[in-house]
């Protein structure tokens, strides 16, 4: 008998090693021997192998688009690129009501999601299917909901999130919030001079449990260069300045990215002459970053636009080029937002991604996806 059930165990595993990681929460509650076998950590290790695979040359990625989260393969096949639905993450609900996200925010393999009403903020596992859900209630002024950004990262024992506001005119604010405790704490000692660019839904980007994001300095009014700025979760300060490696100014479009969970990455194009260059750090800490140049494109030929600092963008490190998310610029002749394909050696095609519907949330935000068996944390159980 019990070596019948070892080979019947054998044979559940090999099973569910082929269900999409977008479907295995469901099958959790089937039986105990699946659930079992679904919480081991060879099986996961092996599994999240497989479900990091999205095929050759794909890249597996996140996109949040009309409020909506999607699984996505990101295919740079030179001669015909593509866009591919893997599935959509939709079992995020609150009593049974679908959510509607505007802004979401990742830390290796975990997502912060911010919904529509700004009643919770949600950490999410997408792979396990784990949540948090969390109470959003300002501790220090009432500010618009709109005015928030946030910032997902961790030290040695919790998940933290950031979540800050710097209205025109009035105080600004930062709050951190301890996930083990569920506690929010306002930050009283933060006298910044320098303002972080938060137009267009600009994000945070998280890198080794920290946050960075692209500020500018608060008396200068954008005629000096702009500057990266890092949030440390272990201290719960922002660390000094840090250099980028081209002179930005107010005009100009900036946006971050990551690489692998491991470098941080930097879209720049400038106003006048529309030439974007990419640099990915060689270096990254809350003091110190040093830099290479990944890809520089004269766009001036290619397009007619500057990217908006609002999209977001993917780098394949393989073919050399980047994916670009952006806001339709023909609008309202379509009603598609766009995906850019750029490359070395003037390599360029664009392709009609998702139709838009117009609102808060315009534009797409994407994300390179690797699924974690991380947990979120809790009083008892203190993973990092």
């Amino acid at each position: 008998m019990a070596k019948m059930s070892n080979i019947s165990r054998d044979l559940v595993e090999e099973i569910l090693s082929r269900v999409p990681a977008t479907s295995l929460r469901k099958f959790r509650s089937t039986c105990k021997m699946w659930n079992s076998i679904s919480k081991d950590g060879t099986f996961t290790k092996n599994h999240l192998a497989q479900s990091a695979e999205a095929g050759e040359g794909e890249i597996l990625a996140i996109v949040l688009n009309n409020s909506s989260l999607h699984l996505m393969s990101v295919n740079l096949n030179y001669s015909d690129p593509s866009i591919t639905p893997r599935g959509n993450l939709t079992s995020l609900n609150d009593s049974e009501k679908q959510i509607e996200v505007t802004q979401v925010y990742h830390c290796e393999g975990l997502l912060l999601c911010v919904t529509e009403d700004y009643t919770k903020l949600v950490v999410w596992n997408p792979y396990s299917g784990q949540t948090r859900w969390i109470s959003v209630e300002p501790n220090s002024v009432d500010h618009s909901k709109f005015w928030y950004a946030h910032a997902l990262g961790y030290d040695k024992s919790t998940q933290k999130i950031l979540r800050f506001a710097h209205p025109p005119s009035e105080r600004c604010v930062h709050e951190i919030y301890h996930v083990n405790s569920d506690s929010w704490r306002v930050l009283d000692d933060v006298t910044p001079d320098w303002n972080l660019d938060l137009e267009y839904d600009k994000y945070a980007l998280s890198l080794k449990g920290n946050a960075y994001c692209f500020a500018q300095d608060k008396e200068a009014g954008g005629n000096v260069p702009g500057f990266l700025l890092c949030f440390d979760f272990t201290t719960e300060r922002f660390a000094p300045r840090l250099s980028l490696p081209f002179e930005s100014y107010h005009k100009d479009a900036v946006t971050l990215s990551t690489v692998r969970e491991e470098q941080l990455a930097v879209l720049f194009q400038n106003l006048d002459t529309y030439e974007m260059d990419v640099w990915v750090t060689t270096k990254i800490e809350p003091n110190a970053a040093s830099w290479s140049k990944f890809l520089s494109v004269d766009m001036s030929p290619l397009t007619w636009f500057q990217f908006f600092s609002g999209g977001s963008f993917i780098t394949d490190e393989e073919k050399r080029a980047v994916i670009v998310f952006d806001e339709d610029h023909n609008y309202p002749e379509t009603s598609f937002n766009t995906v850019y394909f750029i490359g070395e050696n003037g390599y360029f095609r664009d392709v009609d991604f998702r139709k838009v519907t117009r609102g808060r949330n315009v534009f797409p935000h994407a994300f390179s996806y690797v699924p974690s068996s991380a947990e979120i944390s809790t009083n008892e159980n203190q993973i990092y």
